[in-house]
């Protein structure tokens, strides 16, 4: 597998327990055949916060920043998303995963399972 980047909604770097819409922080990792490394933690406000007029709770307009924010990425690592936020991230070429635990276990699991290989 190429390198490829996966930002991982947590809050202490250790465990996946951010739902999507309420994650203040994305933790960025780099993951190959050989493992993962931490790259960065990038911070936004988070999505079920704030109001956009004209807008609906999961529009476009709602979504743009954190797209913008991961463009870079090819996956987002969440222990949960909304089906309406997930048609956006996915819409916006992200793929998802859910899953709650200790991030280590959860990376190790893609890549063992080379889940972003997959379609």
């Amino acid at each position: 597998m190429d390198k490829k980047l996966i930002a991982v909604t947590t809050r202490d770097g250790k465990v996946v327990q951010e739902h999507f819409g309420h994650a203040r922080y994305f933790h960025i990792v780099e993951v190959d055949d050989a493992g993962y490394r931490y790259k960065e933690t990038r911070e936004i406000e988070p999505l079920c916060q704030g109001g956009f007029p004209g807008e609906t709770s999961h529009g476009a307009a709602r979504f743009s920043p954190v797209l913008e924010l991961l463009d870079d990425c090819e996956a987002v690592v969440t222990a949960q998303i909304g089906p309406g936020a997930a048609a956006q991230i996915i819409g916006g070429g992200l793929r998802i995963f859910e899953g709650r635990g200790f991030v280590e276990d959860i990376l190790n699991e893609i890549i063992d399972k080379r889940l972003l290989e997959q379609e």
